[in-house]
């Protein structure tokens, strides 16, 4: 997964090695007057999944260990780690995340709550369109909440996020599942 909200990128390549667990490659980058960057080897978990009759929720958590590079020119140890909530019709989507990057000499957290709509149901092998509003906040940066709309399309393994903050900055991200 590749993103981008405002001042802030990141970057997700992950293997599923099973239906609950993966690991790979997680890089954040933080664009303010430090200009940071984190990147770590990271370990996923699917820690609960419900699979209702016309529903699914998720919980999902990860861990990742790597180095931090700062501006100036510091690099020192850094870890990453996230948990995520999320619940999905084919109508209805809410989400809340929580990132945090971390090194001895800086931390930041990204904290956002997502709900969307879908205008129609679409089957898996069609396009599916989604309008998604998000409410966010990054410490350490602007310390305001962002508010994001953006709309959402995904067919199949493909997955596309384009939206601006309230501010006029650009949102995107991109997704294939392999």
């Amino acid at each position: 997964m590749m993103g981008s909200t405002g001042s802030v990128q990141n970057f997700e390549l992950y293997q599923s090695y099973s239906a609950r667990t993966a690991w790979g490659f997680h890089a954040m980058r933080f664009e303010d007057d430090q200009d940071e960057i984190f990147a770590a080897i990271q370990h996923n978990w699917l820690l609960k999944r419900w699979n209702l009759p016309s529903a699914q929720a998720n919980i999902y958590t990860g861990i990742g260990a790597g180095a931090a590079w700062q501006e100036e020119g510091d690099t020192g140890p850094a870890g990453i780690g996230f948990f995520r909530a999320d619940y999905e019709t084919r109508r209805v989507y809410a989400a809340c995340d929580a990132k945090l990057a971390a090194s001895p000499e800086v931390s930041r957290s990204i904290f956002s709550a997502e709900a969307g709509i879908a205008p129609y149901k679409a089957e898996f092998d069609q396009i599916n369109t989604w309008f998604i509003f998000q409410a966010g906040h990054v410490t350490a940066m602007d310390d305001t909440f962002e508010l994001i709309p953006k709309v959402r399309f995904f067919k199949g393994p493909y997955f596309l996020e384009l939206g601006s903050t309230l501010r006029g900055r650009p949102v995107a991200s991109f997704m294939i599942h392999f």
